[in-house]
């Protein structure tokens, strides 16, 4: 059996779903990872490989930048998920003259944050903090938290 590929010249028809349930999971050979949309009784599901995946995640992360805006929420007061466990590296940044820190996010892969001159010198003294901080706290008895 051979597979039809699309003809390009055939305009595909596109069809507005209304309040879709999203379910997204690796298959068991942890290879590909299967997506399937449903709303009401009309269901999508696509295999979609590691880049694909990736490929999606940056598109939908690009679609939610541009509906917040330019300029990035306040993050005082927000939860977090931290990376606990993770490889890590600064790189210089030209642009900035600063510096970038990229780790590897177990969710979204290879991310980074550039740091102008000043953020730098500011997460560097908040650093240096945290660690007086600990210290004093575990010759107290525990750690902070």
């Amino acid at each position: 059996m051979t597979k039809k590929t699309p003809n390009p010249d055939v305009a595909l028809s596109v069809e507005r779903v209304k309040a879709p349930h999203i379910h997204i999971a690796p298959s068991e050979d942890r290879q590909h990872a299967h997506l399937e949309i449903t709303s009401g009784r009309k269901k999508i599901a696509i295999d979609l490989t590691a880049a694909e995946l990736a490929g999606l995640i940056t598109a939908l992360g690009a679609a939610r930048q541009a509906m917040r805006g330019t300029e990035p929420p306040p993050i005082e007061g927000v939860s977090v998920n931290p990376v606990r466990r993770t490889n890590w590296a600064l790189q210089l940044d030209p642009d900035s003259q600063g510096s970038i820190l990229a780790f590897q996010h177990p969710a979204y892969g290879p991310v980074g944050i550039a740091l102008p001159p000043q953020d730098s010198a500011t997460l560097a003294k908040g650093l240096a903090l945290h660690q007086q901080l600990n210290a004093v706290t575990l010759k107290a008895g525990g750690p902070a938290n």
